[in-house]
């Protein structure tokens, strides 16, 4: 093919990245001329079409070009262009096309292929609709290409995003004793599907093998549509994020081989590294949220609703297990300081001068940060952190170095980025751990899979006299893990 698409599926080099032609071509090449110009009005329906979508507009259009002309040769009388080719013979071990070939594999589980090509279709839906931003989307699609080989990641992101299951589960809120007798038959079917993909992802991560809980719907799950604002939380933006399918992750790092010039016929010398086998385990997270029923029975207006506070909630918790988190029951933080995932005082940089913070005490922690993570070195600290550093380098100094980018407080700090953690220590009591410096892929954050649950409980009742006060409550619950995987990536910045 030629054209605009060239461009569009040159997307990695040195074969990293899939190839998306291949891709989008397996998914399509059972569809009829018709499913094709369906599928044409529907991307023609969207404000914005993402690079992979602009390709597989060019492909599907191509297609029905081809099948027009082939329809105008047959009613001509032309049959030249339906002469058969016979295919060429692939030998034996051949691999399949495309980069790892697990869209194209001729041997595939096509029960796989159709849980991707419909995982595919409700990422591009929700991305063209304005429901997931582009960084959900490149989220849900990495996980979907690269660590989903039995397709049950995919097989719940389309279960969850079925229109149909978003109106089913609505009707199970608005009345959960009673709602799933006015399900139709698609609400019906698109529930029974969620239910199995959902205990699928839960026995493949030995967690059980049935569910009392309903996952949210893809527009109301937060751990895929993320927002919130009760915490400035920017770790998952920086740190390195993975979704699994069992209960803990278990990986191997190392800090570096050492590598060395020799003299001709010199014996080699052993350069193996120090392995280290890092473990996380997910932990749950939980939620409640209170509705009364007035607002349970206009379920667009409470879905809504639902997405800030449950997001807004999981953000605000996670803002602080991901700084002091104690990995027992719950993540473990950055600065979980000598326990499990933790860093250790060894990554420590103490202020120049007891109780105070000065401008010089900055550059200490920067120094101390190892050369070969300074390239991708990121800072974080509280807004008020950020604020009393600013103010100690006054504007135009001629004595002292800048420390902001332009001497604008919003601009990098000391040549490298800044985020904004507000659950991070301020003030300059001693013991206070004030920033934060380093590459913080050395941090892992671990999602279990299949997002979040939620069980809704009919009636709360008061208090006082243990009567119905019209009032149900959502109960939510998911499964995350956090820790340091490799703690030379950092150093902190402490009050002496």
């Amino acid at each position: 093919m030629t054209g605009p698409v060239d461009d569009a599926v040159r997307v990695g080099a040195g074969g990293d990245a899939p190839d998306v032609l291949d891709q989008i071509v397996a998914e399509t090449r059972d569809y009829t001329p018709a499913q094709c110009s369906a599928r044409l009005g529907e991307l023609a329906g969207f404000t914005r079409l993402s690079g992979r979508q602009r390709v597989e507009q060019s492909l599907l259009a191509e297609r029905v070009q081809t099948a027009q002309r082939a329809m105008a040769a047959y009613q001509s009388g032309n049959a030249g262009m339906f002469e058969q080719h016979v295919p060429a013979v692939v030998p034996p071990g051949t691999l399949p096309a495309g980069h790892g070939g697990w869209a194209t594999s001729a041997g595939g589980d096509r029960h796989v292929q159709a849980h991707r090509t419909a995982a595919m279709r409700v990422l591009d839906h929700y991305r063209g609709t304005g429901v997931l931003d582009a960084a959900a989307a490149d989220r849900a699609d990495k996980v979907l290409r690269r660590g989903d080989s039995q397709g049950l990641t995919a097989r719940y992101l389309a279960a969850c995003g079925n229109p149909e299951y978003f109106t089913a589960f609505g009707k199970l809120v608005g009345d959960p004793v009673m709602g799933h007798n006015r399900f139709t038959p698609a609400e019906t079917a698109a529930m029974q599907e969620m239910t199995a993909a959902h205990d699928a992802t839960r026995v493949m991560g030995a967690v059980g093998t049935t569910s009392t809980g309903f996952p949210l719907p893809l527009t109301v799950d937060p751990s895929i549509v993320i927002t919130g604002t009760g915490a400035l939380n920017p770790v998952r933006d920086v740190a390195d994020v993975v979704t699994i399918g069992t209960h803990d992750w278990v990986g191997v790092t190392s800090d570096s081989v050492t590598a060395a010039y020799v003299a001709e016929g010199t014996e080699a010398a052993d350069a193996s590294p120090t392995l280290v086998g890092p473990k996380i385990s997910s932990q749950q997270g939980r939620a409640f949220v209170p509705f009364t029923i007035e607002a349970g029975q206009d379920w667009e207006t409470l879905a809504a609703q639902l997405t800030k506070l449950i997001a807004d909630g999981k953000n605000t918790v996670d803002a602080t297990m991901f700084l002091t988190g104690t990995g027992t029951n719950q993540p473990s933080g950055i600065l979980n300081i000598g326990a499990l995932n933790g860093l250790t005082t060894t990554q420590r940089v103490q202020t120049a001068t007891v109780a105070t913070l000065a401008a010089g005490d900055s550059w200490l922690l920067k120094g101390a940060i190892p050369a070969r993570f300074i390239g991708d070195c990121t800072f974080a600290a509280s807004p008020a952190t950020w604020d009393a550093v600013f103010q100690l380098v006054p504007a135009g100094s001629t004595t002292l170095a800048q420390q902001f980018a332009d001497s604008d407080r919003g601009g990098d700090f000391l040549g490298r980025p800044k985020i904004e953690w507000s659950t991070m220590g301020t003030g300059t009591t001693t013991g206070t751990k004030l920033i934060i410096g380093g590459n913080f892929k050395g941090y892992k954050v671990v999602d279990r899979l299949a997002g979040v649950t939620v069980e809704v409980i009919p009636h709360l009742f008061s208090t006082a006299n243990a009567r119905p006060i019209g009032t149900r409550g959502l109960y939510a619950y998911w499964r995350c893990g956090a820790g340091v995987i490799s703690p030379n990536h950092f150093r902190y910045l402490e009050v002496k």
